[in-house]
């Protein structure tokens, strides 16, 4: 795991993701099989990277007042934001994510900085699923280092990192697991209010002014 990443835990009884995914959005039993219920549905074999973005989809359109951004701010408010002095700007909207079993690439390897011009960010990966291996996220070990490692959690665990300067992306997913997970950025909104090792997860960035992204 990188250097400077941090992972959090937390009760998955009281910020129930998975359940409330399975039951309300994908009508599955188990999210890490959604793959095999997707090729019934559409009586299918194979499942190309259009499959991901139509499940993604589903997640994507959630009204904000359905069961899954309960939990979700529900688990800002009480899991991270206490770490970052209480109070923290985030994606009211994260970036939603399906990697099926067997399908291609979903995301090239890239910087985030390079897109948001933002310096100030951290990611969190908070996948709803196991993830490991070729159904994860893999990124850069070191900055500039184009060696890569899988990010590997559980279900009940997010990873805090530094997307906005490490390269990362995805492989074809070789295993015979789907990922469902989201993804997002936030900053503390007191900074001096944050103790380590959570303000120190930036820390090992070299100096890097907006015109070098």
């Amino acid at each position: 795991m990188l250097s400077r990443a941090l992972t959090l835990t937390y009760d998955t009884e009281q910020y129930p993701f998975q359940r409330v995914l399975s039951h309300y959005v994908f009508k599955v039993r188990r999210l890490d099989q959604l793959h095999v219920v997707w090729r019934r549905q559409n009586n299918r074999d194979k499942l190309h990277y259009q499959d991901n973005m139509a499940l993604r989809s589903l997640m994507q359109r959630l009204p904000d007042d359905s069961p899954f951004y309960k939990v979700y701010h529900a688990w800002i408010a009480h899991v991270l934001a206490p770490l970052y002095g209480g109070k923290i700007s985030y994606s009211a909207h994260p970036k939603m994510r399906v990697h099926l079993a067997g399908t291609s690439c979903v995301s090239d390897f890239h910087r985030d900085a390079d897109v948001t011009g933002r310096l100030d960010q951290i990611n969190c990966y908070l996948p709803f699923t196991d993830v490991f291996e070729t159904c994860t996220v893999w990124c850069e070990e070191r900055y500039d280092s184009n060696i890569y490692q899988p990010l590997t959690l559980k279900y009940g665990e997010a990873l805090l990192w530094d997307g906005g300067l490490l390269k990362h992306g995805t492989f074809a997913n070789q295993t015979d697991q789907t990922r469902v997970s989201c993804d997002f950025r936030f900053k503390a909104k007191a900074p001096d209010r944050v103790r380590p090792p959570w303000s120190d997860v930036l820390a090992d960035r070299q100096p890097l002014t907006q015109s070098e992204l």
